[in-house]
């Protein structure tokens, strides 16, 4: 008896035949040959000569005639067992398939010759009886050479032995239950199956195998006929989306914009307010991080139209306002938005993007009161939010708060806290594959640090967030880059990084942080457009509110000799 190949073997065989080119489909052409030398081969030449991926890789006609010829060998029966085995999966268990097995002769022979046949072999160790095919090529063949009413009669069988069998359980089997309703003759019963698994998946935080669960459900459901009942199905199951694709993805990413825009628009057509307001606050998300903030404020205004006043759904609404009134500079109103969002709001105010609607409020208004001025209320808005996204113990929202109250630590220049905060974002970004927030956990722990490791920590950081299409708080981003650059003496990349971030935040009306950035640009010029430029820094920070910038700007125009005695113009 030949033992399987090792996976460097394996892998050896296939580098050779593909010339050694690509290291990563070596290893996935060598995961699927599991060992078996024709197989590896026949599958890395299929690779090399028709397709440049793995993963688009068929079975070569060459293994399907070797394997087609093994099974037509088999007697009557044993072809009937062998193909109720490829259904049930590549393992499987004897109880479900002697419950599903039509044949009249005892399944569990049949299935011992086929183990005595190297078909299958039996996985030991556990309460059940377990079989598994010896390789996943062998059930492959088996099921593709089945014709397809056959096929979808055993799927229909064993979803229904499935359900009846575990009925006090079955949603704890939802995945196995989905694929095998989605492959028969009546596949919209998989869906309440495959979003109760996306479900668990989400709830474990497997965000890509939640996100998988529900394409597929929502595959499903695009084959129903059109009517209120399949826009309905569509709209829950991409209300249950929204959370797995942001965490992956991200807010700016096409596939949650997509998903939101058509959550809306299901929502408006099927007259749900609740459902079209639930769609509109992160659809605002979406808008704002991809910097569209005229967008964002639109969507934010009309949120709060629809909203009922006094409402724990206005708390959502009045959440997207407070970002979007920030964003334009409107400090004081931003602030009103946020804080009647935290009283609003509560432990069952949740935004479909899977955050909290109080919690990112309050560390999001610590900001605020940083800005106009109230130091001690920025710490304890800070503080309050990080301990109320620790209590509920969800890792997504205590990473949206830490890398608010990040920033909260950075303008306050509390390096101990920015350091310590940014430390715990970083390992939950990296542990549960959280996207955004992971490049503010880069730009932060960047400006933390000095000289070049700081400097690429944050250039990596910004340049990620660009290639995402998130330009929120670029601006910001930006002039923490020029800080750095400008402590390691390249004040000519400072400088440009500022004029970008000057150019930027018109371009996206993003204009609570344009203040700083115009007094940090008045550093590199002569001295007249220096004063001018301070000047006009100072007015727009009065204009907003925004009392900390302000204090900069006069500390700056006092170095310069010019004082400003009192609410008036700026004179020397």
């Amino acid at each position: 008896a030949l033992r399987p190949l090792s996976a460097s073997a394996s892998e050896k065989i296939v580098t050779a035949i593909l010339g050694g080119a690509d290291r990563a489909a070596a290893a996935a052409i060598a995961g699927r040959g599991e060992g078996n030398p024709f197989f590896l081969e026949e599958l890395a030449r299929a690779t090399r000569d028709h397709t440049t991926h793995a993963a688009d890789v068929t079975v070569p006609e060459t293994v399907q005639q070797v394997l087609a010829a093994r099974i037509d060998r088999l007697t009557a029966d044993q072809k009937a067992a062998l193909q109720l085995a490829a259904v049930l999966g590549r393992e499987f268990s004897l109880d479900l398939a002697e419950e599903v097995w039509d044949g009249d002769v005892p399944l569990e022979a049949r299935l011992q010759e086929l183990k005595g046949l190297e078909f299958l072999r039996e996985r030991h160790g556990g309460p059940e009886r377990i079989f598994v095919f010896t390789h996943t090529l062998t059930r492959e063949v088996a099921y593709d050479g089945m014709l397809e009413a056959r096929r979808r009669e055993l799927h229909c069988r064993a979803g229904a032995s499935l359900e009846q069998s575990e009925s006090s359980q079955r949603f704890e089997h939802g995945e196995l239950l989905g694929y095998h309703y989605s492959r028969g003759a009546d596949p919209a019963r998989a869906i309440p199956y495959l979003a109760a698994a996306g479900a668990r998946a989400k709830d474990r935080y497997a965000n890509e195998e939640a996100i998988r669960l529900y394409r597929k459900a929502l595959s499903i459901v695009g084959d129903l006929p059109a009517g209120s009942d399949r826009d309905s199905h569509e709209l829950e199951i991409l209300e249950a989306v929204a959370a797995p694709l942001n965490a992956s993805y991200g807010y700016a990413s096409p596939e949650l914009q997509q998903a939101l825009e058509r959550t809306v628009a299901l929502a408006e057509s099927l007259g749900r307010k609740d459902s079209t307001v639930a769609g509109l606050v992160p659809l605002w998300t979406s808008r704002f991080v991809q910097g569209r903030m005229a967008d964002a404020y639109q969507i934010s205004t009309r949120a709060l139209s629809l909203a009922d006043p006094g409402s724990k759904l206005s708390a959502q609404a009045h959440h997207a306002a407070g970002g979007s009134a920030m964003s334009l500079g409107r400090l004081p109103e931003a602030l009103r938005h946020f804080e009647r969002a935290a009283d609003l709001g509560g432990s069952e105010v949740w935004l479909i993007t899977g955050i909290r609607a109080d919690i990112h409020s309050r560390a999001w208004a610590a900001h605020l009161h940083w800005l106009l001025g109230h130091d001690t209320e920025a710490q304890s808005a800070c503080h309050q939010a990080i301990e109320l996204a620790r209590s509920i113990d969800h890792p997504f929202c205590l990473a949206v708060t830490l890398a608010c109250g990040s920033i909260t630590h950075q303008l306050r220049h509390d390096l101990p806290a920015l350091r310590d905060a940014v430390g715990e974002l970083r390992e939950l970004c990296d542990r549960y594959g959280l996207a955004y927030y992971r490049e503010w956990g880069l730009i932060l722990d960047g400006w933390s640090r000095t000289g070049e490791h700081g400097i690429g920590l944050v250039q990596q950081g910004i340049g990620n967030l660009q290639a995402e299409g998130a330009y929120a708080r670029m601006p910001y981003w930006l002039s923490l880059l020029a800080d750095l650059l400008a402590s390691d003496n390249r004040p000519d990349v400072a400088r440009e990084n500022l004029d970008a971030a000057l150019a930027t935040a018109k371009e996206h009306d993003d204009l609570w942080w344009l203040p700083e950035v115009m007094r940090m640009r008045a550093a590199y010029g002569e001295e007249q457009a220096a004063v001018s430029r301070l000047r006009s820094a100072a007015q727009l920070a009065s204009a907003q509110g925004s009392v900390a910038l302000l204090r900069r700007c006069e500390h700056d125009l006092a170095g310069r000799g010019l004082h400003r005695p009192g609410p008036g113009p700026l004179t020397t």
